[in-house]
Formats: structure tokens, sequence, C-alpha cells
């Protein structure tokens, strides 16, 4: 004791190497033990196997989320050794899946059978949302599946699923000598959000594609982007009989002068999830090109966009 005393700082590195050393051991002992007692089963032909579990877990990053949809994990099994060598008798096995708290994880079945006859089975993870997510977050889902005749082995695999980037792009596709450019719209946002409180819905909820479909007229109270066009109509004349401008919202809407008629120069309209749409702009000089992007020039159209999130 006095020597721990007079040597403290010593003592405390010490303590700290243990345990990491005791971790790590216990660590390194499971893995081996799950390695070994893999091997022994398969000295009794029995194979239970996936390409997605592990004996000593698997991790996987997806990134691809929105957070409001759905998401589905497809789980396989099989009961193979190889091409040639597979288990001659049936392995019944159970599932269990785990999820934090904003999310719910719903399993297609609870238990299967991997029959000798088609040597393989596959079970699906649905991840639905119940809190409010957005982009960057993320959340872990961990599987397992554990043979329970006639023999025990356990396979897991841990998903860490993100909530991705919402993304909004446009182009102008224009040549020189045209009459007309298009400038095309695409929307990646795959959800909805409540501009007007309806039903239970309150201002600012997020809704899925599925919901959405079954709203009616309700569709109005929704977007999942608003852009607004803004030009100058000595360059371009918007064709009027485009749905987009037919559909156009009231606000924001502005109209310029020219030669005592007025021209429309700056309107706003919705574009549907996960969808693409385009307007046609008559040139008054059919000489110029005003391909976007080109280069570092500007767009001759001013884009602005009002995403769901």
């Amino acid at each position: 004791m006095n020597y721990i005393r007079k040597h403290k700082t010593i003592s405390i590195i010490v303590m700290i190497c243990l345990s990491i050393f005791v971790i790590i051991s216990f660590t390194a002992g499971r893995y081996i033990k799950n390695i070994i007692n893999s091997y022994i089963l398969e000295t009794k032909a029995f194979y239970f196997n996936s390409t997605v579990l592990g004996v000593n877990g698997k991790n996987y990053v997806i990134r691809n989320w929105d957070g409001v949809n759905s998401y589905n994990l497809m789980i396989d099994l099989n009961n193979r050794k190889n091409d040639k060598v597979h288990t001659n008798f049936d392995i019944e096995y159970e599932i269990t899946v785990s999820c934090p708290q904003t999310v719910t994880c719903n399993l297609n079945k609870e238990s299967g059978i991997i029959h000798p006859d088609t040597n393989e089975d596959t079970y699906q993870i649905t991840v639905n949302p119940i809190g409010t997510f957005h982009e960057g977050d993320d959340i872990r889902v961990t599987t397992t599946a554990t043979s329970k005749s006639p023999y025990r082995k356990s396979m897991s695999a841990t998903y860490i699923i993100q909530v991705e980037t919402s993304k909004f792009s446009y182009e102008i596709k224009d040549n020189p000598n045209d009459k007309f450019l298009k400038i095309v719209f695409t929307n990646s946002v795959p959800f909805y959000k409540v501009s007007n409180a309806f039903s239970t819905y309150q201002q600012g909820d997020l809704i899925s594609l599925d919901v959405y479909k079954d709203l009616g007229e309700n569709q109005s109270n929704c977007f999942s982007a608003i852009v607004t066009v803004e030009y100058d109509p000595n360059t371009l004349l918007v064709d009027m009989t485009n749905e987009n401008y037919l559909n156009r919202l009231a606000t924001p809407y502005q109209e310029q002068t020219i030669n005592g008629y007025q021209w429309v120069s700056k309107f706003a309209f919705k574009v549907d999830a996960s969808s693409s749409n385009e307007i046609i702009f008559y040139k008054n000089n059919p000489a110029m090109d005003y391909t976007y992007p080109n280069n570092n020039n500007p767009s001759i159209i001013n884009v602005t966009v009002q995403l769901a999130n």
C-alpha cells in the first residue's frame, strides 16, 4: 500500500493496462469460441450460414434512408457449406430484432425452417419512423438468427441506417438557333410536408408517399418541393400551356410591362416527390445558347426552391 501511495501515477497506468488487457482477452476469447463452435458443428454436417449475418456479428452503414418512409432489410439464411455440400435435415431457427424507440422494427415472421430441398430461407425487417428525423440522423438496428434444432448457433448483424441529404437540381437544355429552351427540374425528396393543417395532421408534419396517395383533395395541403422561377420577359417568354404554369401558386407571382403589355416574369409551382418535370421558354433571340450548367456562367432563369424537410 505504501508503494502504491508513493507511486500513484505508475499504479494508475498499470491498472488501466490490466483493465484493457482483460477486456481484450474477453473479447478475443469470445470471438475464438464462436469460431470453434462453428467448426465443431460443421464436423456434424450442420451448416447454418448467411451472406449478411456472422457468428461474431457484422456491421453495415446504409446512407439512403429518407427518414419518413419505411425502410426494408432483407436477411438471407442457408444450410450450405459450399455449392456441393449442405445439411441434409431441417434447421429450425428463431429471429430477434432490436432498434431505438424512435422507430418500430417489424418482422415478417419470428421463426423459420431451412429445408434440405430448398437450402435457404429469408426474412424481412421493416423499419418505420415514429419520431421526426433530419438530414444526418441515424438509427441502429440489430438482428439475430439462432438455430433451435438440432443444434444451436447464433448469427447477427447491426445496421446503422442514416438519413441522406435531400437533393434538388435543375438544368437548362438549349442549343444555338433553337427557338425555345427547356428547363428540367428534378426533385429527389421522397416525401411530403403539411403546409396547412387538416384532419389529424398538423402544419409541419411529414407524410410518406403511400399516405399522400390516399389524401385526395387534401393533397393540396402538402408539398414536397415548391419551386419559384424568375426571369426577364425581354429575353424569355414562358409557355403558358405548360401544366406547371397553369397549376401555379397564387404567390409569388409577378408581371412586367413591356410596350404596354403585361408579361409574366415570376411564378411558383409544386414539384411532386421523387419526380422530374420541365417548362418550355421561348427565346426572343434564337441565336443565344442558355445551356445551364455551362462552365461558370450563371443561369438565365433564377430558380429558388423550398423543400420538405
